[in-house]
């Protein structure tokens, strides 16, 4: 403990530790310190001159003070000019900030400092920087010569990024300008800055978005610039203006907020001017769409909304919504991931819906309108769910192993032109477990199926109240057998193969359909006499379990488990060939393809798969589909309200086959589907 005589020393140096944190970007704490404060130093000397206004410690000088630690060779503290020099090993160990260096000098009046060979790290912002000299000026602004600043968390390798310069200024406002620099990724040099802007804040904050560029044959040169406004701490939003030389000028703008824990929502909008355009029946390749017109002003609306309520019921709603069926076939979309554009734009139909659903146990009760809108064929044979309301669920009948389980679905379908109507399809069905043998398990399933139909109008030969009766008898026997074997390696310790061998059957007798319309799939539905018999081989694997390293941070929440390990399946290989007895009796082709899917999973971050479908006549490949996939195993944290941000790096590539037949035109041609169906889950 510290004595009496030297209290002053302590004191002074008790205001340099309170003010360090301040010196190097953090908030200031109070300003008031307690003099009776516990402060532990250590020095092998120990020297007060000039009645107490110079302090020196010398030799391993140490300095607890709560948290905080200094450390030292020599210390030397002015009390009149409130200058403060350290030298030899100096480090501070802070949980708001770190620092090591060889030298630093401190004033603790004006709060500045300079540092030499020094490195910072400070949590707020997670920003290290180091350089052969580094300058604290008044207001939080930093100078540094020869370093580089990054705000990448890495425990251990390269940061993901950094940006070194002969000349580094870092400004109170979050802003960074160097000169003479390089950028680099996982310490490699990607290209040269010889000025640069970089903004270093981690929370949001308003401004202008990274513009974009680009050019073409067709829209001539493209400019996207984008600004994010950053409303509240539950809402933002962000707007741009969008350029084509040879082709339109439009605005966007998307809305995101966050009203509670259960009630969130997105509006985005857009709007283009077809002024630019010129010979626009050119643009047009595909002559098979019904309206070919591209109008002088083209529009968007996307908008999505999820709500809870306390009573247990859940509201949702997904909008996408264009002013002509060309729409996303010459503009691109800029609120849609690369999967969702890619899926809408192959699309038939552009899907809106909103509804209300509540689960009950093992029921749901669910509505929904949903509205479609048609890019090839004329929007008023298009069939539209006003409204589309399901009640399904199961229940086991009191003690016996017998289960009830139920699903009515009732659509109401319209449309300007053809045939609409009002559908409601019944189907209660009974299941059976049982035991055929003591490792034989299996089901039995039987299903009646209702479905009625009251059409609005005479259509051609359908009768306007009709009605068709099916009966589904399903059923499955497969057994699993397995062999563990230990394997001791430090990585993986136990190895599991399994053996899933499994018949299954099912059978619908035919039923006359054709006095009924076609809605959609449901109203289709042909016989099957059909005997499946699968194989499946799993291999698992039981892994020792680690923990990855996290900072130690007060504002990262974990998304993504932090431990590595425990059992995962490394490998799967399913075959799966099917027996149709009516094909059979009729003389015809009575086995399926060959189905073959494989996945293989030999890391927690690779995996590879591959699907195909094998003719067993000529034994030619009918389809095929492969996959190669690289995930980032790190953990994910919780920064920011965006959602694209909490989904893991990711890489995928993926190869598809299907052989010209008969059918090939349905594959090449998606124009040719005719139906869509679309169930309530």
């Amino acid at each position: 403990m510290l004595s009496n005589s030297n209290i002053a020393f302590c004191t002074m140096l008790a205001v340099f530790l309170s003010q360090a944190a301040p010196l190097l970007g953090q908030t200031r704490q109070q300003s008031a310190q307690k003099t009776g404060e516990e402060i532990n130093l250590t020095a092998d000397s120990l020297k007060v001159e000039e009645k107490g206004s110079r302090i020196e410690a010398k030799g391993n000088v140490e300095l607890k003070r709560q948290e905080m630690i200094l450390k030292a060779d020599e210390v030397r503290f002015n009390r009149e000019t409130q200058q403060a020099e350290a030298k030899g090993k100096v480090s501070v160990d802070d949980p708001l900030w770190k620092m090591k260096a060889e030298a630093a000098e401190f004033n603790l009046e004006q709060e500045t400092a300079t540092i030499d060979q020094g490195e910072i790290f400070l949590e707020t912002g997670h920003l290290s920087m180091s350089g052969k000299r580094l300058e604290k000026f008044s207001g939080q602004a930093y100078h540094i010569d020869e370093g580089f600043f990054t705000t990448c968390l890495c425990e251990s390798g390269p940061p993901t990024w950094k940006v070194s310069a002969d000349q580094i200024d870092l400004r109170r406002e979050g802003e960074a300008i160097i000169r003479g620099g390089t950028f680099y990724l996982m310490d490699v040099p990607v290209f040269y800055l010889p000025y640069a802007y970089f903004p270093l804040r981690t929370e949001r904050q308003t401004g202008f978005l990274f513009p974009k560029f680009g050019s073409s044959s067709r829209e001539g040169f493209k400019f996207e610039q984008p600004f994010f406004w950053a409303i509240s701490k539950s809402a933002d939003a962000t707007v741009g203006i969008d350029v084509e030389s040879r082709a339109r000028v439009g605005l966007f703008g998307e809305l995101r907020t966050i009203l509670s824990r259960d009630a969130r929502g997105e509006i985005a909008l857009s709007y283009f001017n077809e002024g630019l355009r010129k010979n626009e029946d050119r643009s047009v390749g595909d002559r098979t769409i019904a309206d070919q017109d591209i109008p002088k002003n083209r529009w968007s609306v996307f908008a999505t909304h999820r709500q809870s309520s306390p009573l247990g019921w859940k509201t949702y709603s997904d909008i996408a919504a264009f002013s002509d069926d060309l729409y996303l076939r010459d503009i691109d979309t800029f609120v849609l991931d690369s999967p969702r554009e890619r899926e809408l734009r192959s699309s038939r139909y552009a899907s809106s819906r909103f509804g209300v659903l509540r689960d009950f146990n093992d029921m749901r009760l669910q509505g929904e309108w949903a509205f479609y809108q048609d890019f090839i064929q004329p929007d008023k044979h298009t069939l539209q769910k006003t409204p589309q309301i399901l009640f399904r669920g199961r229940r086991v009948l009191g003690e016996t192993p017998l289960e009830f389980r139920w699903r009515a679905e009732g659509v109401n379908y319209l449309r300007k032109e053809g045939a609409d109507g009002l559908r409601l399809d019944l189907r209660p069905e009974m299941l059976l477990p049982f035991q055929l043998f003591p490792y034989f398990p299996g089901s039995f399933n039987l299903a009646l199926r209702e479905t009625a139909y009251h059409l609005y109008q005479d259509e051609g030969s359908f009768d306007r109240n009709r009605s068709r009766q099916l009966v589904e008898v399903r059923g499955n026997v497969g057994t699993s057998v397995g062999r563990v074997y230990d394997l001791g390696t430090s990585y993986l310790r136990r190895m599991k193969h399994v053996v899933e061998p499994e018949m299954s059957y099912l059978f619908i007798p035919s039923v006359r359909d054709r006095d009924i319309p076609i809605f959609d799939g449901t109203d289709r539905i042909n016989r099957r006499n059909l005997l499946t018999f699968a194989l499946t081989n799993r291999l698992w694997g039981k892994f020792a379990q680690e923990t990855i390293a996290v900072p130690e941070d007060r504002d990262v929440e974990l998304v993504s488990s932090a431990n590595v390990g425990d059992i995962r399946e490394m490998g799967r290989l399913r075959l799966a060939l099917s027996y149709d007895i009516d094909r059979e009796r009729k003389g015809g082709d009575s086995l399926s393809d060959l189905d073959m899917n494989f996945r293989l999973t030999p890391l927690d971050y690779l995996a590879l798969g591959f699907d195909t479908g094998l003719n067993p006549g000529p034994w030619q490949m009918s389809q095929a589909a492969a996959v190669f996939s690289l995930l980032d195993p790190r953990p994910l944290t919780h920064r920011v309200l965006d959602r694209d941000f909490m989904r893991p790096n990711q890489l995928d590539l993926s190869y598809r086959f299907i052989r010209r037949d008969s059918l090939a035109e349905l594959a090449d041609n998606a124009n040719l589907a005719t139906l869509s169906d679309e169930r309530l889950l």
